[in-house]
């Protein structure tokens, strides 16, 4: 008897709370819930049991700002400004930003025997797959224990590694760093960040894994994960989208190996042996495109590293991961489109397959409103960062340092050529405007897809000339 009464109370709580009778915007939730994790994050951070020394409001609502959007820029040194209390508010923010607050919500709702409503699910279901007929508990059991289960081994690798620290900062620091590699947050408790192990392997190793399977995207990963049927003995069909996903995410590996190697042959990589400078090329090129962690001095780079950097940070990760731009799969649906026009070809087809108009329109979407935000910060911060009459102004130093920082930011990867701790409060707003998009981009793009698009068409033609 009480167990009916529970179950028709949460039924009815599951109904009322996310099921509307109206058609409502589903995406509005996902942008309000982050909005509140940023609000709720800046208030705990201000409190001065989470800070050594007072710090301003804008300087909280940055740090959790870029730790809630899984970025890793910081205007202030993370591991000497906030206490204890205030880095295991970081660490909660970095996890609950990497894994998304309708994974969290949802946990929440299974946990309690309830049911999430339709607009709830759909959400949380356009995160992580391309289809709409996967249950969402069921993605929910293989993200949480994959996702804290590779974080427990990472930070166990990593506590073999801090043997100088006292027992409860080199727990704290395992766990931190763990957190942190896995969401591609890019903060660290050491203020060099990882420039210190920058020829250690194993910390290279452990760091590079955590952040190709955070960045690599959950389904692509449960796919890959059930590839081989051991009941039957045979290999499974991979989908298109993890197949262009794999072969996407080590292409640009791969590439970024073979252009580091080259720009920085004679510079960075000068004097040290083949093992050590393996390592370097290998951090970066897996680091780079989300993580926002360096073992080498950013500014230490050459302009072609650097504006390499920017390309890759640009494409950034897989969809339905913990990282950002505009991901390898939009990218390659892109690159494909070009390809198969050069040919001819009406239909953008790849691997037997024909991708959807509807694919390729959400593809270049994707590409223009991050063109436009990227150039329109830029040129704010062109204005707002180099002082007005200065000698910068018929300089380009300063040109490729800013586009690095917005490009860092809306990509969240975080890594910065030092112009963060140096920023306006004005360009310190326009960097958090940058990274709630970034992280948000693709939600309000399938919310303007989704939507029912009205019959406007004219349908008297008229060319024009191009090219």
């Amino acid at each position: 008897m009480l167990r009916s009464k529970y179950q028709m109370f949460a039924d009815s709580l599951s109904e009322n709370v996310f099921k509307t009778k109206t058609q409502a915007n589903p995406i509005m939730l996902v942008v309000l819930a982050y909005l509140l994790l940023i609000v709720i994050g800046t208030a705990l951070l201000s409190l001065p049991q989470a800070a050594s020394r007072p710090i301003s409001l804008i300087e909280a609502f940055f740090t959790a700002m870029s730790a809630v959007c899984v970025t890793g820029l910081s205007v202030v040194d993370i591991p000497s400004t906030f206490t204890h209390t205030g880095l295991w508010i970081i660490v909660v923010l970095m996890q609950f930003g990497g894994l998304g607050i309708m994974t969290a919500s949802t946990t929440l709702i299974l946990l309690a025997g309830m049911h999430p409503g339709f607009s709830h699910q759909s959400v949380f279901l356009s995160e992580f797959t391309q289809e709409g007929n996967i249950d969402a508990g069921r993605i929910l059991r293989a993200i949480i224990p994959f996702t804290f289960g590779l974080e427990l081994i990472g930070g166990t690798v990593y506590f073999t590694q801090f043997e100088s620290m006292e027992m409860y900062d080199r727990v704290f620091c395992s766990i931190f760093q763990a957190v942190s590699s896995f969401c591609g947050v890019g903060f660290t408790l050491f203020p060099d960040s990882l420039v210190s192990f920058q020829y250690n392997p194993i910390m290279n190793i452990t760091t590079c894994i955590l952040v190709l399977a955070g960045g690599f995207g959950f389904l692509a990963i449960a796919e890959l994960r059930y590839l081989f049927d051991f009941k039957h003995k045979e290999v499974r069909r991979l989908s298109l989208h993890t197949r262009i996903a794999t072969y996407g995410t080590f292409i640009v590996i791969g590439v970024s190996i073979l252009v580091f190697a080259f720009t920085e042959h004679s510079n960075l990589f000068s004097g040290h042996t083949f093992s050590e400078n393996a390592q370097s090329v290998l951090f970066m090129a897996f680091t780079s495109r989300t993580a926002g962690l360096n073992s080498v001095n950013i500014p230490d780079l050459t302009q072609a590293s650097l504006f390499f950097f920017i390309i890759i940070m640009f494409i950034g990760a897989n969809p339905g991961s913990c990282g950002g731009g505009i991901k390898i799969t939009t990218a390659a649906v892109i690159g494909l489109l070009g390809f198969n026009r050069l040919l001819g070809r009406e239909k953008t087809q790849v691997m037997g397959r024909t991708i959807p108009n509807s694919t390729i329109d959400k593809a270049i979407r994707i590409f223009v409103v991050a063109i436009v935000v990227i150039g329109t910060a830029t040129l704010i911060l062109l204005n707002t960062e180099i002082p007005s009459g200065s000698r910068y102004a018929a300089d380009s130093g300063p040109f490729l340092k800013i586009l690095f920082e917005v490009v860092s930011a809306y990509a969240t990867c975080g890594l910065s050529m030092g112009l963060t701790e140096e920023l306006s409060t004005v360009g310190k707003i326009v960097i958090c405007i940058v990274m709630f998009i970034g992280r948000m981009g693709p939600l309000f793009l399938i919310s303007a897809v989704a939507g029912k698009l009205q019959d406007t068409a004219y349908y008297a033609e008229e060319d024009i000339m191009v090219g």
